[in-house]
């Protein structure tokens, strides 16, 4: 049995297990979809045409994946004009395979949802039950003062460069201004 369904503006002769690329249909890997707009369906010698669909038929389809056709460049040039253009484009496709024909009882026919893939978070929790003997309570006490004493006389000789070059600074810059004065009386 095949049939020939109208999809995306195009028309695709199908049969039973058949995979075909159609132009890109709303729905997610696995899903099945049903195509109602049947335009023929034949059985061996036995032909039914639609005027311009035939009632009642049915293909029944399952998505195998979205993907997309090759890529077409496109050139545009107009000749003694130095105008050129290039323009690519990939058009988005279904892969759909083919489940069942149905001659009659097309509008009985029900899609099926795939289940989707549900990710489970994963969490460490990490409990550290370790506990310091009195001599590692001891050493990172110590650890503690040295930084602090560090971090002061560091701090300290910071504070005595900063100020003492600050008063040349204000020399410097008085002297500047001064000679900047006399020049420019004429």
């Amino acid at each position: 049995m095949y049939a020939v369904v109208k999809t995306g503006g195009k028309q695709y002769r199908v049969q039973k297990e058949d995979v075909v690329l159609v132009e890109k249909l709303k729905a997610n890997d696995g899903d099945q979809l049903v195509l109602s707009d049947v335009l023929m369906v034949g059985d061996g010698k036995k032909v039914t045409l639609g005027t311009p669909l035939v009632n009642d038929a049915a293909v029944m389809a399952q998505v195998v994946r979205q993907t997309r056709g090759p890529k077409i460049t496109m050139i545009y040039k107009r000749r003694r004009k130095n105008s050129r253009r290039k323009q690519g484009h990939k058009q988005d496709l279904t892969l759909i395979k083919i489940i069942d024909i149905t001659e009659t009882g097309g509008s009985k026919l029900s899609p099926k949802k795939a289940t989707a893939k549900t990710t489970e978070k994963k969490t460490k929790v990490e409990t550290k039950t370790k506990t310091k003997s009195q001599s590692e309570v001891a050493e990172e006490k110590v650890k503690k003062e040295v930084k602090a004493k560090l971090n002061t006389s560091n701090t300290n000789e910071t504070k005595t460069k900063s100020a003492s070059t600050k008063p040349e600074i204000k020399a410097k810059t008085k002297a500047t201004t001064k000679t900047k004065k006399t020049s420019t009386k004429k």
